[in-house]
């Protein structure tokens, strides 16, 4: 009888030692980016990802469900500094837009490549083009027809938000 419930009181603390033990919460990490144009139009935004779950570089595209990303947001500025335009591109690791583009490597913690980052309809405002390369802000007119806004040599900074 001892045996038994020496054996059950084990059991019993083990499974209560299981049940209490914490779970390991994401390892959210966040970073604020941003770009300028040469005719002083500008974007920032912040895009955050599970670091455990993430490898050192990823990419993400369309609409739906993420791999890694769990968020990202993008404001539009004009050379005045009035907010033209702002988005929400990842939401809880789902895209929302059809031509979301978006490559990091954390251990550069650079995005690189092909980005497309805000909106995609009329009157929406969009960043894309190649990192280091050549970036535009677009602007689509209410024809659907895209149009430059303004551009830089490919230029984003990015910096880790200290926890």
């Amino acid at each position: 009888m001892k045996k038994l419930l020496l054996t059950l009181a084990v059991i019993i603390g083990i499974v209560l030692a299981i049940a209490f033990t914490a779970i390991a919460p994401a390892q959210a990490i966040t970073y604020d980016f941003t770009w300028n144009g040469k005719g002083n139009y500008s974007a920032k935004g912040s895009f955050s990802f599970d670091e455990k779950i993430a490898p050192t570089s990823f990419s993400e595209s369309g609409t739906g469900k993420t791999n890694f990303l769990e968020s990202l947001n993008i404001s539009f500025l004009d050379a005045a500094n009035n907010v033209i335009s702002a988005y929400d591109n990842v939401v809880n690791r789902i895209s929302t837009t059809n031509y979301f583009k978006f490559n990091f490597n954390a251990k550069t913690q650079e995005v690189f490549g092909l980005i497309d980052f805000g909106g995609e309809v009329a009157g929406d405002t969009y960043l894309k083009g190649i990192v280091n390369s050549n970036l535009s802000l677009f602007q689509v007119s209410q024809s659907g027809t895209d149009f430059s806004r303004d551009k830089n040599s490919g230029s984003l900074f990015v910096k880790a938000v200290p926890e």
